[in-house]
């Protein structure tokens, strides 16, 4: 294969990457993110996951490529949060993840 060929192949191997990483959250899972983080997390976190992280842990600065540490600490509480093991379902917690591992639907 020429130079020319393997080089286009691995562009588009690279744009492919690029595309699954952007489809790791459904839209349809970072709104309804969106919408539980509301009903349950905006008190303490604060709006839109805007607060001044003195207090509560900043979730916009939460790693993204650590979504089973974001699922355990929902699960079993951290520091002053509580335990949502028994309020919310594993359904509700993947969509938090949606919502806080996109940034809020910021970042792919």
């Amino acid at each position: 294969m020429p130079l020319h060929g393997l080089l286009g192949a691995a562009v588009l191997l690279a744009a492919a990457s690029v595309c699954a990483a952007q489809a790791r959250f459904s839209a349809e899972a970072i709104d309804k993110g969106r919408e539980q983080y509301n009903r349950t997390c905006r008190q303490c976190h604060g709006l839109n996951m805007v607060n001044a992280g003195t207090t509560v842990f900043d979730l916009r600065k939460f790693p993204t490529d650590q979504p089973d540490r974001f699922k355990q600490s929902v699960m079993q509480g951290k520091g002053a949060m509580p335990s949502w093991r028994e309020s919310l379902t594993p359904e509700q917690i993947e969509w938090l993840w949606a919502y806080v591992g996109s940034r809020g639907g910021k970042e792919p």
